[in-house]
C-alpha cells in the first residue's frame, strides 16, 4: 500500500484582533500569521507531500482583510500539484454568508460542506472524508452514524479531515462532540482534528489514529509555548507522523522572584539575564513578580514594561508581590494600620472563595503601603 505523505494544520485564525495588545503590536501578529501560513505552503512544497489537511478555523471571525484573502489564494495556487482538503470550523462555519463560498477557490483545494463527504483519489489508493460546520455550534456528533450514508473502502488509506472537540460518551459540548469510540469505529487509518489549540500527541483508538495539530502561531498568553503542525506518512492501519515546530514567536509566561531586589534597574537586570538575547528579540512575555518587598518598595509596572522596551520584543509585567510584614504582629497594634490589618485578615479568612481572597491580599497589600507612603499609585 503506497504511503500518502501529508502535512496537517488547523486554527490559523487569520486577522484575530489580538486584543491584549496595542494596534501596532496587533498588526505587526496579523503578518506573522500570515508569514507563518506562507512557511507552512512552504513546507508542503518542499516534503513533496500529497495532502495539505487543515482542520478548521482558518478564519477568526466574520471580519477578514481582502489582502489576507488574496494572500491565501495565491498561496495555495503555488502548490497547484498538492491537494488540500479543509474542513470548515465553528470560527468560520460553512454557509453561504462566508469567506469560503466568496472566494474563487484554486481547482486543488476542495472544502468540505456541511454533509459527510467522501472523496476517492483512485491513483493513490486513498479516500479524503470530511465535514465542515455549518453553523457556530454543532452540538451532535458529526461523525454520528455516518458509516451508513457512506461506504468505506477497506483497501484503500483512508484519511478523515474534521473540526471537534473530543467529548466523554454520553457528555454534550458545543463543537461536534466526537467521542474515541465513535473515531475507533470510523474505518479512517487517520484523523486530522482541529479545535483545541495544543498538539495532542499522536493517539490511536482501535485501527484509527488521531490527533489535534494545535495552532501554528500562538495568539495569547493562554497559548503559550511552541506551536506547529503535523508531518509524515499514512497507509493502512499505520502512520509516521510527527510533530514539528513552526511557530515564528510563542508566548511565554515566567515567574521571578523579587525578595532580595530594591530597585527597578536589579528587576530588569536579572529578567534580562536569565533570557538569551535571540529569544528577547523574538518571544513575547509575561512576567510574574512574586516574593515579597519592602513596604516602601511600590512597584510600578508601567515603568519597569517602558524599561524593557529596550531589551524585549515585548514584555507584560503582573505584580503578585506581598509586602515583608508580619501581618499577625501588626494586626495587634493599637494604630490605624493595626485596625486595618486586622480587618482585613478577617475578610480573607471569610472570603468564598479564591478570587475574592486574592483581591482582598492585594487591598491590603496596597493598604499597607499607602499607610507608608505619602503617595501611592495604583495600576
Amino acid at each position: 500500500m503506497r504511503k500518502i505523505k501529508i502535512l496537517h494544520c488547523s486554527d490559523l485564525h487569520f486577522d484575530s484582533p489580538f486584543s491584549e495588545l496595542d494596534s501596532s503590536f496587533s498588526e505587526n501578529r496579523k503578518e506573522d500569521l500570515r508569514e507563518c501560513f506562507g512557511n507552512i505552503v512552504d513546507m508542503a512544497k518542499s516534503n513533496q507531500v500529497d495532502l495539505l489537511l487543515i482542520s478548521g478555523d482558518i478564519f477568526d471571525n466574520g471580519s477578514v482583510m481582502k489582502n489576507t484573502l488574496d494572500y491565501i489564494r495565491k498561496k495555495f495556487e503555488e502548490i497547484h500539484d498538492i491537494r488540500v482538503f479543509i474542513a470548515p470550523g465553528n470560527h468560520d462555519p460553512f454557509n453561504e454568508k462566508s469567506f469560503y463560498s466568496m472566494l474563487k477557490w484554486p481547482e486543488n483545494v476542495h472544502v468540505f460542506k456541511d454533509k459527510m463527504e467522501k472523496i476517492q483519489i483512485d491513483e493513490l489508493k486513498l479516500c479524503v472524508y470530511g465535514r465542515g460546520f455549518s453553523n457556530s455550534y454543532e452540538r451532535e456528533s458529526l461523525l454520528k452514524d455516518f458509516r451508513g450514508e457512506l461506504n468505506i473502502d477497506e483497501y484503500t488509506t483512508n484519511i478523515m479531515v474534521l473540526h471537534g472537540d473530543i467529548a466523554n460518551k454520553g457528555t454534550k459540548n458545543d463543537y461536534n462532540p466526537v467521542t474515541l469510540e465513535e473515531i475507533g469505529l470510523s474505518g479512517m487509518d487517520y484523523i486530522a482534528l482541529g479545535h483545541r489549540h495544543s498538539f495532542s500527541g499522536i493517539n490511536r483508538e482501535k485501527n484509527t489514529y488521531y490527533a489535534y495539530s494545535g495552532n501554528p502561531e500562538g495568539r495569547g498568553f493562554d497559548e503559550t509555548g511552541e506551536k506547529g503542525i503535523i508531518l509524515g506518512e499514512v497507509c493502512k492501519k499505520f502512520v509516521d507522523l510527527k510533530f514539528v515546530p513552526i511557530s515564528k514567536r510563542q508566548y511565554i509566561i515566567k515567574e521571578i522572584d523579587i525578595s532580595k531586589l530594591d530597585t527597578y534597574d536589579e528587576i530588569i537586570y536579572n529578567i534580562e539575564n536569565s533570557i538569551s538575547p535571540l529569544d528577547r528579540e523574538k518571544n513575547l512575555y509575561k512576567f510574574i513578580l512574586k516574593g515579597e518587598v519592602d513596604p516602601e518598595f511600590v512597584i510600578s509596572k508601567s515603568v519597569i514594561e517602558e524599561k524593557m522596551k529596550q531589551y524585549f520584543y515585548y514584555a507584560k509585567v503582573v505584580d503578585k508581590t506581598g509586602v515583608k510584614i508580619d501581618y499577625e504582629a501588626l494586626s495587634k497594634e493599637f494604630s490605624l494600620k493595626g485596625l486595618f490589618t486586622k480587618k482585613m485578615l478577617q475578610s480573607i479568612e471569610n472570603a468564598e472563595d479564591e478570587t475574592e481572597k486574592e483581591k482582598l491580599k492585594k487591598a491590603l497589600k496596597v493598604g499597607i503601603q499607602s499607610l507608608c507612603n505619602k503617595e501611592l499609585k495604583i495600576e
